[in-house]
């Protein structure tokens, strides 16, 4: 048996999985036991589509804020004249996510049953509230870089000078509700991370 298989002996109870868990115990226990086996990944969907969202409903907070960050760096440079390598580059991290998301959980998984989450009654594995605002803050970071990138057209204007540092702080008092609510959402949802994590 390798060391994973022993691993998994150590922690079989289904009972132990059901309180990790608590979603999809049937496909998470099916894709653990398959790493033991094989030591071959499986595909999650959610890791790939929602990426640090995912990681944060599943309160793996230190790797959600360094996916997010990752994200919102790639998504920095994104602009109308060069989309296409960003896109690729973002999209190629979610495959990357997609195919080591399970992996990354059952590692996860063990170390809680191991350090006796599962035993607490009031323990939650999952967290819904800190996966719809790293979605939130994502979107509107999103939607913050493509309103930037509207506001300067041509590559002159890219250019960090007197002018276009007017530009942006003028563009900032023209929508100051816009621009203090995509802050607050995004320190929102770093605070609710925060929170979830030292609860956890």
């Amino acid at each position: 048996m390798s060391e994973r298989d022993n691993e998994f002996c150590e922690v079989e109870s289904r009972e132990y999985y059901e309180k990790a868990l608590n979603k999809n115990v049937e496909y998470y226990t099916e894709a653990f036991k398959r790493l033991d086996e094989t030591e071959k990944n499986t595909w999650n969907w959610a890791a790939f589509f929602f990426g640090s969202s995912w990681l944060f409903y599943r309160k793996m907070y230190l790797c959600g804020f360094i996916i997010f960050m990752i994200e919102r760096f790639i998504v920095r440079f994104m602009s109308d004249n060069n989309m296409i390598f960003p896109l690729f580059v973002f999209l190629g991290l979610r495959l990357l996510w997609g195919y080591f998301g399970n992996a990354w959980y059952y590692d996860v998984v063990k170390a809680r049953i191991g350090k006796g989450y599962h035993l607490l009654d009031k323990y939650s594995p999952t967290s819904f509230t800190s996966g719809i605002s790293t979605f939130l803050g994502f979107l509107v970071c999103w939607a913050d870089q493509i309103s930037l990138k509207k506001q300067l057209k041509t590559e002159t204007e890219y250019k960090v000078n007197e002018e276009t540092i007017r530009a942006y702080l003028n563009s900032a008092r023209e929508n100051p509700g816009i621009v203090k609510a995509a802050n607050i959402i995004i320190w929102l949802f770093l605070f609710v991370g925060l929170l979830c994590y030292l609860e956890l």
